[in-house]
């Protein structure tokens, strides 16, 4: 199942329930109106999301057309993001930064959206309480922090095809540069250890170290950031961003 949140006159966006091709998706606001109200009962949700997106699939589903650029990111805010700041811009927002800025950095990795877990958890309920993955941009200046992006699209794990390992792809204004490898298990595994140390609520968001790439960034650059499955489409959506002044 993929699942993204479409930007309205809201803090937090509408849900709504994408096709595997990214092109088509169906609202979904009678069944919950954002994608942290389906987190708050995700036992009884998912199971009527997922019906929604076999609908897509099999043509039984009213849908309309799902454009990228639409998108916020899948949480526009959480509780706890174990990564960076609470409020995320879109992934196809400007990165936008002071005049003169320098040592401009954008880091990814693929990050889990998990469900209530309890800090005395076994690691196996921590990993049924991984439920959403997608990709996390990271923009740092100087070394600090200065906001975070996700892909467009929110993901089940059988979305993700099993495979071991899957190529992050980088694209910097345009040309391929050195990717991060990340796997399904280094996720699950590093929402187990972040556990060890705290409970999280549903909603939170872990930053799992896998897939992790970095890349050098001017203003006026492009970042372009995506997965693609074994046959070759991508899973997430892109992030894609160009460094502006603000």
């Amino acid at each position: 199942m993929k699942l993204a949140t479409l930007k309205d006159s809201t803090r937090d966006g509408k849900l709504v329930v994408v096709s595997k091709d990214l092109t088509r998706c169906s609202e979904v606001g009678h069944i919950a109106r954002t994608l942290q109200a389906a987190l708050d009962d995700w036992a009884h949700v998912a199971p009527r999301l997922e019906r929604v997106a076999l609908g897509l699939e099999t043509g039984s589903q009213p849908t309309i057309r799902f454009h990228e650029h639409d998108a916020a990111s899948p949480l526009p805010r959480a509780f706890f993001w174990a990564g960076g700041s609470g409020g995320f811009s879109g992934p196809r927002d400007a990165i936008r930064v002071a005049a003169g800025a320098s040592d401009i950095n954008v880091t990814t990795q693929i990050a889990v959206i998990v469900d209530d877990i309890d800090r005395t958890d076994t690691n196996e309920a921590a990993g049924q309480g991984a439920v959403l993955f997608l990709l996390s941009s990271d923009v740092s200046v100087g070394g600090s922090n200065v906001g975070s992006s996700f892909s467009p699209v929110a993901v089940t794990a059988d979305e993700l095809g099993g495979a071991d390992e899957l190529a992050v792809l980088v694209r910097h204004n345009g040309k391929s540069v050195q990717g991060g490898t990340g796997s399904l298990n280094d996720a699950v595994a590093s929402v187990g250890s972040t556990v060890a140390s705290r409970s999280l609520i549903s909603g939170s968001i872990v930053a799992s170290g896998s897939g992790r790439a970095s890349s050098a960034l001017s203003v006026g650059d492009t970042v372009r950031i995506e997965m693609n499955d074994r046959t070759g489409h991508s899973i997430f959506g892109a992030i894609e961003q160009t460094v502006e002044i603000r």
